[in-house]
């Protein structure tokens, strides 16, 4: 994997200007458990450079799916935010 992998769903369009998505992103490491992350951002792209940005060259990170508006509000995430889930 070279952490560049991205599915369909990812490439969908913000409607609405300054809307943001909770991105699910996955980090692999070897010998390590698979963590993901919900990261709030305008896109999917921006949310995996967010994530990519703490990572070493030994992990790899891609988009694994979204998470909805009603529970990304109830978890409390904010615009920029990244939390382990």
């Amino acid at each position: 994997m070279d952490g560049t992998t991205y599915l369909p769903f990812a490439e969908v369009k913000t409607g609405k200007k300054g809307k943001r998505t909770a991105y699910l992103i996955a980090v692999r490491q070897k010998r390590e458990a698979l963590r993901v992350y919900a990261v709030v951002a305008p896109s999917a792209e921006a949310a995996l450079a967010q994530v990519k940005g703490l990572t070493t060259d030994r992990m790899d990170a891609e988009v694994v799916g979204a998470l909805s508006r009603d529970l990304t509000r109830s978890l409390g995430l904010k615009s920029g935010e990244m939390r382990l889930v």
